[in-house]
């Protein structure tokens, strides 16, 4: 078995009046892309905050390469649902990339050309090297999709967490952006994406976690139907 790249055990959190997760455990090892599903509600945003740390938990812990979510900062990459991002803030695409940089940068010390080379390759992953200098507002739906994608990879990270990342992206960009995440993987970045998509569950990632309260499914896609995915996603049992 390859190494534990992210290890949640018995994670609990908790709104007031509400129990979000319940008891969650599982474990991500190097090189997986593994879907996360659920409906809405379920919990699926307030996981992959927790495991940045974001979020606190009542009970459990997240390790990622054995290193606390505060301690293992630069090594996760995150890439929010976009409408979460300021995108009309007058920045380039290279300014917002090396943004992403902004934690293990901080606020006061200069970029070194070590910086600048791991930037100008993530916008050359993401294929953004032709539109680095454009304004982030000018940019469509699936270009700043691929913005959200460098800012996390310039810090060249062991985990990246995609928290819907298809929404409002056109099929040719999304089938580009399942190639990259799959190379990434076969690279050994462990990648956890939170998804409606059943047929890119399905056909892309080779293990589904499903959310509900707490884990209720965790299964090879191999042993999984699209119809099977597609009822797990709308049973309406997760706790409101």
């Amino acid at each position: 078995m390859s190494e534990v790249t992210l290890d949640v055990k018995n994670f609990c959190v908790s709104y007031p009046g509400r129990d979000i997760l319940t008891d969650v455990n599982f474990q991500l090892h190097r090189g997986e892309f593994v879907a996360l599903i659920g409906a809405n509600g379920a919990g699926k945003t307030t996981l992959l905050r927790a495991i940045l740390g974001l979020i606190p938990a009542q009970s459990g812990c997240v390790s990622i390469n054995g290193f606390t979510p505060r301690q293992a900062r630069s090594a996760i990459g995150y890439v929010p649902q976009k409408h979460l991002f300021q995108w009309d803030f007058p920045i380039t695409v290279t300014g917002a990339v090396m943004n992403g940089k902004a934690k293990t940068l901080g606020w006061l010390r200069r970029p070194t050309r070590e910086d600048w080379l791991q930037v100008f390759t993530a916008l050359e992953r993401a294929e953004l090297l032709h539109l680095k200098d454009r304004i982030i507002g000018e940019l469509s739906g699936g270009q700043k999709q691929r913005v959200l994608l460098a800012r996390a990879l310039a810090s060249d990270p062991a985990l990246l967490l995609l928290d819907e990342p298809f929404t409002g992206v056109d099929a040719p960009t999304q089938a580009s952006l399942n190639r990259l995440y799959r190379q990434l993987a076969k690279e050994g970045m462990t990648i956890l994406m939170s998804t409606h998509d059943m047929l890119a569950a399905r056909e892309e990632c080779s293990r589904v976690l499903g959310i509900r309260g707490g884990l209720a499914l965790d299964s090879p896609t191999d042993t999984l139907t699209l119809e099977g995915l597609h009822r797990f996603l709308h049973t309406h049992h997760e706790r409101s």
